[in-house]
């Protein structure tokens, strides 16, 4: 739920909401891409004739989730010396890291969703450069977005499209059910809140980087349904992000959490020098 972070760094927000989303959503992303590689692994030799399945195949997924960690923290590691020692030319930085990187981890066979969500949980917590590495990552970011999501239009197959919006429509209002289900009664479990167990469903609605990167991965490692997986992906993503960050939004307002002031201008905390 990128969309739901982009909202919270705009809004500057702080509160009960969004300390619950931020908590959730980058957890939910870790296990997420976990799940993936487990479900990948075990879903191969059922898929392709070519594929046997034998229990080795657990074996390498745990070689394939340890490395992908200790080779995200490496990468975090050396992403903060880079912050203390230089500190500048973030940009091609990243798109080495974006371009080189990755097709090296690939290469290798770990997966590059883990390894990257290691490496920017790395810097941001035990290093003193996370402000600075969040920083260069909003000022980079919409170059980031303009080619990552471009992609994701120029790949979208209209034909496959067409026959799937309805699959979209059910997926999607599937979702949104159960995940307001779900909060509900977990919120009730965990004796939250008031305002949680109302409001905690708000940021878990959207849909945007994370599952635009499942479903490209997907349609690369099973090439016999996965245009149609991917159009799909990207359809249930578009319907998530005309619907979820508004609420969120309006679920942060509700709550006074937003940090807006009388002129519609966002206050970010910085007192002028």
């Amino acid at each position: 739920p990128s969309a739901c972070l982009g909202i919270l760094s705009q809004t500057r927000a702080e509160g009960p909401i969004a300390r619950y989303s931020l908590t959730f959503i980058m957890s939910s992303d870790i296990v997420v891409v976990v799940l993936l590689a487990a479900v990948m692994t075990v879903a191969r030799p059922l898929i392709s004739p070519e594929a046997s399945f034998s229990l080795g195949v657990f074996r390498d997924l745990g070689k394939e989730i340890l490395g992908s960690i200790a080779l995200g923290t490496t990468i975090g590691l050396v992403l903060a010396a880079y912050l203390h020692l230089v500190g500048k030319q973030l940009l091609v930085v990243f798109i080495v890291l974006g371009f080189g990187a990755n097709e090296a981890i690939n290469y290798i066979h770990f997966e590059p969703l883990l390894a990257f969500l290691v490496a920017g949980f790395v810097v941001q917590n035990f290093s003193k450069h996370g402000g600075r590495f969040l920083d260069a990552i909003e000022q980079t970011g919409g170059v980031v977005y303009v080619i990552f999501f471009a992609s994701a239009g120029a790949h979208l197959d209209l034909n496959a499209l067409k026959s799937l919006w309805q699959v979209a429509l059910i997926l999607c209002g599937a979702r949104a059910l159960i995940t307001y289900g779900a909060t509900r009664f977990a919120a009730r479990m965990a004796n939250d809140s008031p305002v949680i167990k109302k409001w905690g469903f708000a940021g878990l609605l959207s849909q945007a980087g994370i599952a635009l990167g499942i479903a490209t991965k997907i349609s690369q490692e099973f090439p016999q349904f996965g245009a149609g997986f991917r159009a799909l992906g990207i359809a249930a993503v578009a319907l998530n992000e005309m619907i979820g960050p508004i609420i969120f939004k309006f679920a942060l307002d509700k709550n006074g959490e937003s940090k807006a002031n009388d002129e519609g201008k966002i206050d970010v905390g910085v007192e002028p020098a």
